[in-house]
């Protein structure tokens, strides 16, 4: 998906909203987003064939009682997931950083391909509609029940056996830092609208930028007229896809790179974000190959504070420090000048 969502599976640590509301952690934030499509077109569907409002459409292809069956069956086993995280607690301790198994993918082939085929030929040996409904109502409750009894005895989508508080700590030294280096947020902020906009452009993105410039130009030219019209429109639909690309970059931005501090031990480099009081990355000095300035286009129009830092282990890794505006300092202390 064209979103920074990488970035945010990186990060450690979490954020309490409250001293009464569970903890969020940023690096769940990639598979709640891909979570929320398929429930933001289950649940409002859900709603409406419980309510009956859409019983002429579904009585075409099934009865809106078994339909009906069918989603409180899935509401009921859900509200019971529900309660059994909270009561559990598996909110502290459950990180959703895994992929899709291939173990979870082969039912999800077979009901694909084989189901579709199994109801021609039922409805062929004169099998009606409620009973198919009904055969895939047991199937469901049949499959909770088994999960009930044999929990993940096929893996989930998202959840893994890893655990936020299994992971393996960033080693911090010991004792005070001879030199800390705050992020400048003025740079965490210009770096998100240059990267919305150049992924806007560039990227994947560039289709739904042209979409909403072909919605605007229709919707501007029906309501303020040709040509004036249009091209406003044009210009609004393409200005408001790219500022909601913006937008999210600027969240991640914020919650990634905002609030980090880099502390400069005598012996390592450790990156802590505060505002998910947890280390990022910790290197030793060392260890540290190289030490460059890394200066682009807009780092040379943009004041000191769009600058940063690519320190390059000898293990082939690459940290970046930035953005702050002594780079120069910083530089200098880890190639074991005097920073003043």
């Amino acid at each position: 998906m064209p979103f920074p969502l990488e970035s945010l599976a990186d990060v450690r640590g979490g954020v309490r909203p409250g001293s009464w509301l569970p903890p969020v952690y940023p690096r769940n934030g990639p598979y709640v987003l891909l979570a929320l499509i398929p429930i933001a077109a289950f649940w409002p569907l859900a709603g409406l064939l419980l309510t009956g409002a859409v019983e002429p459409f579904v009585g075409e292809f099934a009865p809106p009682e078994t339909l009906a069956l069918a989603v409180l069956a899935v509401v009921v086993d859900q509200t019971a997931r529900f309660l059994s995280w909270l009561r559990s607690g598996g909110y502290e301790s459950t990180a959703a950083t895994s992929g899709s198994t291939r173990t979870y993918l082969a039912p999800v082939f077979v009901l694909a391909v084989v189901a579709p085929l199994a109801i021609d030929g039922a409805e062929a040996a004169g099998v009606g509609r409620a009973g198919l409904g009904l055969a895939v109502v047991a199937a469901r409750v049949g499959f909770d029940l088994v999960e009930l009894h044999h929990p993940g005895w096929i893996e989930s989508t998202v959840f893994s056996g890893e655990t936020v508080g299994d992971e393996r700590p960033v080693q911090t030294p010991d004792g005070e830092p001879v030199a800390s280096f705050e992020s400048d947020r003025r740079g965490t902020v210009a770096a998100a609208v240059v990267s919305g906009v150049l992924a806007s452009v560039l990227g994947l993105m560039l289709f739904p930028v042209l979409l909403g410039g072909l919605v605007g130009l229709l919707v501007g030219g029906e309501m303020l007229g040709a040509p004036y019209g249009r091209v406003v429109g044009a210009a609004a639909g393409v200005a408001a896809v790219v500022g909601c690309r913006v937008l999210v970059e600027l969240v991640v931005g914020w919650v990634v790179g905002a609030h980090v501090v880099y502390h400069v031990y005598p012996d390592a480099v450790v990156a802590h974000n505060e505002l998910t009081d947890a280390a990022q990355w910790s290197v030793r000095r060392d260890e540290i190959a190289e030490v460059t300035a890394s200066s682009d286009l807009f780092a040379a129009v943009l004041p000191e504070w769009y600058d940063t830092l690519k320190l390059s282990s000898a293990g082939g890794e690459t940290h970046r420090l930035g953005y702050f505006g002594d780079v120069e300092s910083a530089a200098r202390l880890l190639d074991g000048e005097d920073a003043g």
